[in-house]
This record gives C-alpha cells, structure tokens and sequence, in this order.
C-alpha cells in the first residue's frame, strides 16, 4: 500500500532571497530544497514530525507536525523580513537626496548628514537584527491556512 502522508511546502515569489534556495529540514535530516516561487512535496511516515527551513546560517523557527495516515499538511515559507520595503525605502530616499543636493553645486547643509543617519541607521538595524540575534527568525515557516486544498 502506498504511503500518502505528505508535507506540501510553498514559497511564492519574493523579491527578498530571490536567487537562493531554502533548504527543508525534516526531524533534522535535510529533505530538500525549495526555489523561488515553487513547491515541494514531502512523504513522510504518519506521526509527529519538526519542519524547519534554513538559509545560510539563518532559519526559521520548527514546526510541529502530527500527521495520521494517508493526510496531508501544507506549509508556506517566506523571508522573516516582512518589513523591509519600508526600509529599502528610506535608504533609497536618502541616496536621492544625496544625488539632488550634490548635482546643485553648493555645499551640503550642515544638518543633511543627521537626516541620512536617521534614514539609513534604522534600516541597519533592522537588518543587523535579523542576521545576528534574530537569525532563527529570518524565515517565516507556517501551516498554510489560506491554502484551497487544507
């Protein structure tokens, strides 16, 4: 009788990682890779089972799975940097700035470098955290509740 216990893992399309490939973790041993904007199915044993999904030195947190037999789960994994458009923003609002105020000719106002750093330095930090402290939730890994198939 075949086994049709199955982890069903999306990734949709995103901007953020759009050239590396996530890898699956399944009870600890690697199962798999997952590109851009595509799916993966897994065959597992019925039972408990932790899925995590790593990048690097980066990954997300497990989740807990209890499969019964012949059941399916489906899960979705995206960046953990859900807020980072904001922040690509303001870096790039300071580096217009930076171009508009150099293509006139005269000197830079004394209080313009204190706008870049309140610009650029929050971006910093948002994604220093998340590749240092916060590296175990740099992907966001979730059962799929939106899924038409759950």
């Amino acid at each position: 009788m075949e086994n049709k216990t199955k982890i069903i893992l999306n990734r949709k399309s995103e901007w953020m990682n759009r050239a590396r490939t996530f890898q699956v973790y399944i009870d600890g041993n690697q199962a798999g890779r997952i590109k851009n904007d595509s799916g993966e199915e897994f065959t597992v044993a019925p039972g408990k089972h932790v899925v995590q999904c790593k990048i690097d030195w980066c990954s997300s947190q497990p989740v807990n799975i209890d499969l019964r037999q012949d059941e399916k789960v489906y899960l979705k994994v995206q960046s953990g940097l859900i807020y980072y458009k904001y922040f690509a923003i303001l870096i790039i609002a300071a580096a217009v700035m930076n171009i508009a105020l150099t293509t006139k000719g005269a000197p830079k106002p004394s209080w313009f470098i204190f706008v870049q750093i309140g610009l650029i330095i929050p971006a910093l930090c948002y994604i220093f955290y998340y590749i240092t402290f916060g590296r175990k939730h740099f992907l966001l890994l979730q059962v799929d509740k939106d899924n038409l198939f759950a």
